[in-house]
């Protein structure tokens, strides 16, 4: 029988020591030789937990054989092997050189098992785990925390199982002691039943249909649906003579036009009558035209460069009140603080004006330009106009506008040469 300390053979004068809860001696004797590692990872694809306790098995030799101060021959080839009890072993005998060595080569064993693993967040976590270690010893225990939360300790005998069953697969054979163990909490058989009974063995009772003992109500929906359906064969019937004659006198216009019945002459469509003129107020007798405003003022003065009035709520009528808006530009280096003006009614058939309340806008420091509305209350006429008038700080006037926009005339007598 061969001794192997976890794989490694210790020196003939020094005892064994081994990691608590791990196999310190492994006897070949029931397991057999087994397979190398390369051959089995080249065929099988391991479950997490076998290659946590595959992983367990090398971390524990390789930290053993350096308590004991000797160095594996090899961790390639032939010299790593996974016996048929489920156990990995590397060969005693050599030296491998320093351990820094030792280390880089169980580095590489180590990613080469756990890269055959089913999950790769186990061989990530390895990976780190090696990342992190300077020495063998360190290795070990970092890769020993890492896996050991893979598996519990009551799993480790099955996954060996497991794991010498894949052994034996390997090798062509199988082991009469792989089978899984019974489930515990599987549910027992019921006992067959006893006592006498007048059935034969054979014999079951019959069985039938519910709705074979009663007769079924038809279904309201089956009898709507045939309704639908007779409604549109009604309908085909009634429209197929129409629509046949049709598709054939069309028919034989395409294939015939010149003895077709049908008439191919298009009636000529007269042009719709033109629209009246807008009609224009009528003109009493003895009217006259407007005439021009008395405005003398000019558009731009002084510090203001022009003003612009426009009706802020649409046209205005006369006899009723009118709001104006009013823009005023001026020079920004002027600062002339506020703006006074005020909204001026003219009664273009008179001459008469009639300025409105005075409104006093500010000017910001800078600010080309401002803005006010202002009501006037237009008077009745026949023809009137309104513009701003600016009194601060200089005299100006906008464009008049005309209430009415046109067609605008003056009463008889009520002209400037009759008033």
């Amino acid at each position: 029988m061969s001794e192997a300390l976890v794989g490694l053979h210790a020196k003939d004068d020094e005892p064994s020591r081994a990691r608590p809860g791990s196999a310190a001696r492994i006897e070949d004797d029931a397991g057999g030789a087994g397979i190398p590692l390369e051959r089995l990872l080249a065929i099988a694809k391991l479950t997490p937990a076998q290659a946590a306790v595959l992983v367990t098995d090398v971390v524990d030799q390789v930290e053993s054989a350096h308590e004991l101060g000797c160095a594996p021959a090899s961790l390639r080839g032939s010299a790593v092997r996974v016996s048929e009890s489920g156990h990995l072993t590397i060969e005693r005998g050599g030296n491998l050189g320093s351990w820094d060595e030792v280390r880089d080569a169980v580095a590489v064993l180590l990613r080469e098992l756990t890269a055959n693993c089913r999950s790769a967040a186990l061989a990530a976590r390895v990976d780190e785990a090696i990342a992190e270690a300077s020495d063998p010893v360190v290795l070990a225990q970092l890769v020993h925390n890492t896996v050991a939360t893979e598996f519990a300790p009551g799993e480790v005998d099955s996954t060996r199982r497991r794991i010498a069953a894949l052994v034996s697969a390997t090798l062509g054979r199988a082991r009469p002691d792989d089978r899984e163990p019974e489930r515990p909490d599987a549910p027992d058989p019921p006992p067959p039943a006893t006592g006498s009974s007048l059935a034969s063995i054979g014999w079951h009772p019959p069985t039938t249909k519910i709705w074979h003992r009663k007769r079924r109500r038809p279904s309201w929906r089956r009898g709507l649906l045939a309704l639908l359906a007779l409604l549109v064969l009604a309908g085909m019937v009634w429209m197929a003579p129409k629509a046949w004659s049709e598709l054939r006198q069309g028919w034989n216009t395409l294939l015939d036009p010149g003895e077709s019945s049908m008439d191919d002459r298009i009636s000529p469509v007269s042009p719709p009558p033109p629209a009246p003129d807008a009609a224009s107020p009528p003109v009493e007798p003895g009217a006259t035209e407007p005439g021009p405003l008395p405005i003398d003022l000019p558009g731009e003065a002084g510090p203001i460069r022009q003003m612009t009035a426009t009706f802020a709520n649409g046209a205005c009528e006369p006899g009723r009140p009118c709001d104006l808006r009013v823009d005023v530009a001026v020079d920004p280096a002027a600062n002339v603080g506020a703006v006074t003006w005020n909204v001026t009614v003219y009664d273009r058939c008179t001459g008469v004006a009639r300025p409105g309340a005075d409104i006093t806008v500010p000017v910001p420091p800078g600010a080309q330009e401002t803005y006010g509305v202002g009501r006037v209350d237009l008077p009745p006429g026949s023809a009137l106009a309104v513009a701003a008038v600016s009194t601060a700080p200089a005299a100006a006037a906008s464009e008049p506008l005309y209430v009415p926009a046109e067609n605008a005339t003056c009463p008889p007598g009520g002209s400037r040469d009759g008033g």
